[in-house]
């Protein structure tokens, strides 16, 4: 599932592997909270995952995004 995401969409899992909120997102990235909340979306949709939690562990299971990347 790696290959559907943006190089942006991975930031932003990065950002979801640490936990950050959509607010954290946008103000790491530089964008709006309704940026990262869409982008957000988008990586779950892509996924096939319901929740942040679960592309999370998803990402790191599969080596997406390593711990602490």
């Amino acid at each position: 599932p790696a290959h559907l995401l943006t190089a942006r969409e991975l930031d932003v899992l990065r950002l979801l592997v640490e936990g950050a909120s959509d607010r954290e997102i946008a103000e790491t990235l530089f964008i709006s909270s309704g940026t990262a909340t869409r982008h957000v979306k988008n990586i779950l949709h892509k996924l096939g995952v319901p929740s942040r939690t679960a592309a999370a562990t998803l990402a790191v299971r599969r080596g997406i995004i390593a711990p602490g990347e």
